[in-house]
């Protein structure tokens, strides 16, 4: 077959096609699953708990979308738009509880605040015998909220350093105030952000599984797991993946919906926004209230868990504690440099053969960002389970070749997390001209090679900050990793988990550290580089 860039069909789209379909057959499968019929004891289970299952999603929906938005919007926005002393180290600092993950600040704050444990013992030290009881949903609202702000900190920050002045400077000079200048003007600009990182909170919300389980919150997920581990019901299991899979969708085209065909786009300018000086008691006011986020959410949990690791570590880390180490390690980084060389080819197709098909590649793909890791989780074993099955019948093997391998949980891993390799590519393709590429291939280069010598040398810092960003997602997951991993595979996550949720708290702090130190990191060098 031609290659060139008229043709709709070329080697380069049919590979992005085939891609593209594998990687949604987990999704189909598990609508295709939940819908092939009622048994007894799916039909017992909507009669029941299923309310109850929906009703607590809702809440925790709404009550961490509140709050992420009024912590991220807020904190971004007095960093962007303020100056005062130390905000460079606020800057930075605010982003640090995306180290951390739900389920470990549950855990930590469960072990402070927990029954007979530190908080208690001190009030009962001071004559004050009242219970105080964390384990409810309101507290793993607070919890989640601590851990999740930082997506919508760090996207809506970037919106709104890309403010224009061209509207907010004349405002100011003509006496309104800061406060309707920021209703008026930059909340309706940074919109698609606020959203977009809202939809992250909204997603990564209903995927939650440590959490929830641990305090006793009855969402989807949660029931997802239940039918499948403990009442072995994978149908059941499907039709609550199905649910979880609708409210996103529904919360996604809400929000379509209302922005109707609005445009956020603006003239740009190349002046700086006015900012202005905080002092006197405002200053120590947002001293006090930008403080509490970083506190609660990084600085209490990570002294907690260092202090149990300095305490525990001799006696953990071991020849176990290395191979999970590099069982977290082989497994996030071969995963990330996969989805980032797939989501290059798909983008790298795109662009060289623009057409209707191939534009809507790369929207086909991030529909597995928008799922729950159990859904992909239940949608993986079913298509492999299938696989093993039919290998079964016509090669008369009594080995399952791919069900419970490495290569079922680094799939999962990559129709999970590929949307966050094709944002980063299209992103990084929108900085390079065209015309480069027309022009190598007037020289006489192959599509290959003009690849290869001038697209990524040009593109490595933003394939390098993919990267990052995907291997912290995968070293974080913990619903897929738990119900796909292999047998005797641990990883940071699940042995994190396991250990937490036999109430051996301080025996997990030592993994719960590794995962944040090895998130932190990256994470670091990435604001460096950026300069968030």
């Amino acid at each position: 077959m031609k290659l060139g860039g008229s043709n709709l069909i070329s080697r380069w789209s049919l590979w992005s096609y085939i891609l593209t379909i594998i990687i949604v057959i987990p999704i189909v499968l598990v609508l295709n699953h939940a819908l092939g019929g009622e048994t007894q004891a799916l039909e017992h289970l909507k009669k029941t708990v299923l309310i109850e299952y929906i009703r607590d999603t809702l809440i925790l929906i709404f009550g961490v979308g509140i709050l992420t938005l009024l912590l991220g919007v807020w904190t971004a926005y007095i960093t962007t738009f303020y100056h005062f002393k130390f905000v460079g180290f606020f800057v930075f600092a605010l982003a640090l509880p995306f180290t951390i993950p739900t389920y470990i600040m549950g855990y930590i704050y469960s072990d402070i605040f927990g029954y007979f444990n530190y908080f208690h013992i001190f009030l009962q030290s001071i004559g004050i015998k009242e219970y105080f009881n964390i384990l409810n949903i309101n507290w793993v609202i607070l919890f989640m909220s601590l851990a999740l702000y930082p997506y919508v900190y760090l996207i809506v920050k970037v919106s709104f350093e890309k403010s224009k002045s061209a509207l907010l400077n004349p405002a100011l000079s003509l006496g309104e105030s800061r406060k309707r200048v920021f209703f008026k003007i930059i909340l309706p600009l940074s919109r698609p952000a606020i959203v977009g990182s809202l939809a992250l909170v909204v997603m990564e919300t209903i995927s939650e599984y440590g959490i929830t389980e641990y305090y006793n919150v009855k969402n989807l997920t949660v029931a997802i797991f239940n039918t499948w581990f403990r009442l072995h019901d994978s149908q059941s299991a499907a039709y609550f993946a199905m649910i979880a899979m609708l409210l996103v969708i529904i919360v996604l085209s809400v929000e379509k919906f209302s922005r109707g065909k609005a445009n956020y786009k603006t003239e740009s300018s190349d002046a700086s926004v006015q900012k202005q000086h905080l002092k006197g008691f405002k200053l120590y006011i947002t001293y006090f209230i930008i403080s509490l986020p970083i506190i609660f959410g990084f600085i209490i949990p990570s002294i907690w868990i260092g202090v149990y690791s300095y305490e525990y570590a001799a006696n953990i880390v071991d020849e176990e504690f290395l191979t999970i180490l590099i069982n977290s390690f082989l497994s996030s980084s071969l995963s990330a440099f996969i989805i980032i060389s797939l989501a290059f080819l798909v983008g790298y197709t795109s662009r060289i053969f623009p057409s209707m098909i191939n534009g809507y590649l790369s929207k086909i793909i991030s529909l597995g960002f928008t799922m729950p890791g159990a859904v992909i989780a239940i949608g993986t074993i079913i298509l492999f389970a299938d696989i093993d099955k039919w290998l079964i019948e016509h090669y008369f093997t009594k080995t399952l070749f791919f069900s419970g391998s490495l290569f079922v949980l680094i799939f999962a891993y990559t129709v999970r997390f590929s949307a966050i390799g094709i944002n980063t590519v299209e992103s990084g393709f929108e900085r390079i001209s065209i015309n480069l590429n027309r022009a190598s291939r007037s020289l006489g280069l192959s599509y290959f090679k003009t690849m290869f010598k001038v697209e990524i040398p040009l593109m490595k810092n933003t394939l390098l900050f993919g990267f990052v960003l995907l291997f912290i997602s995968a070293i974080k997951e913990l619903p897929m990793t738990l119900v796909l991993r292999p047998f005797n595979h641990e990883t940071l996550t699940t042995k994190t988990y396991v250990l937490a949720n036999a109430q051996m708290v301080q025996e997990s702090s030592i993994y719960a550290l590794s995962i944040i130190v090895i998130s932190l990191v990256p994470l670091t060098i990435v604001m460096l580089k950026r300069k968030i």
